[in-house]
């Protein structure tokens, strides 16, 4: 298994839904993949993971910074932060573990706060899809397990936001470590005030 990066140069290892879906870059208004594709890798790069298992890609998570996808600014809850890299959306095959959505959003947290940039954004819902694999908006309890807290609520769509720059590096041989860090971020959470 192995995670990778979503590219102009991989955009044939994606999901067949995935690799000609302009949804959020521009919605009902026509636009052109692979020159979207070219403008963001240029300014921005890698704008997605894929998610590997042997010869099949059984993952996919979309991204990129906020104002890439104009689509956002119409959605419920919206719209995302200039200062945000937007999670938009995942494919998850139906034969994969939960564990899939969790490994690439940790994934792409940490290669963000790697990259030095400051928060990840993401519309997220409550409402439960157990066999849809086209995860539009994000299931809400996933992110919320991994840090990313409400900013705006819609209807049953809600804005969350991951703040990178407190994420702490904690080497996976070091549990109790993890268990304080888990601990801390739990009670950070609780005592946050809904805005």
């Amino acid at each position: 298994m192995a995670i990778g990066s979503l590219v102009r140069a991989s955009l044939h290892d994606a999901p067949a839904p995935c690799r000609s879906c302009t949804w959020w870059q521009g919605g009902t208004r026509v636009v052109d993949k692979e020159h979207w594709a070219a403008g963001v890798e240029g300014r921005f790069g890698a704008w997605g993971l894929l998610y590997r298992e042997d010869d099949r890609t059984i993952g996919l998570l979309q991204y990129g910074p906020a104002g890439d996808f104009p689509h956002a600014r119409r959605l419920p809850a919206g719209p995302p932060s200039r200062d945000a890299v937007l999670v938009t959306c995942a494919l998850v095959a139906p034969d994969a573990g939960p564990w899939v959505l969790q490994r690439l959003l940790l994934a792409v947290a940490g290669e963000a706060r790697d990259r030095g940039l400051i928060a990840l954004e993401a519309f997220a819902t409550h409402v439960e899809r157990p066999d849809a694999p086209h995860l539009v908006p994000l299931p809400r309890a996933d992110l919320e397990e991994i840090g990313f807290a409400p900013l705006r609520e819609s209807g049953p769509v809600a804005l969350l936001r991951l703040d990178l720059r407190g994420l702490i590096t904690v080497p996976a041989q070091e549990e109790s470590l993890l268990e304080r860090v888990v601990g801390e971020l739990a009670e950070r959470r609780a005592k946050r005030v809904p805005t």
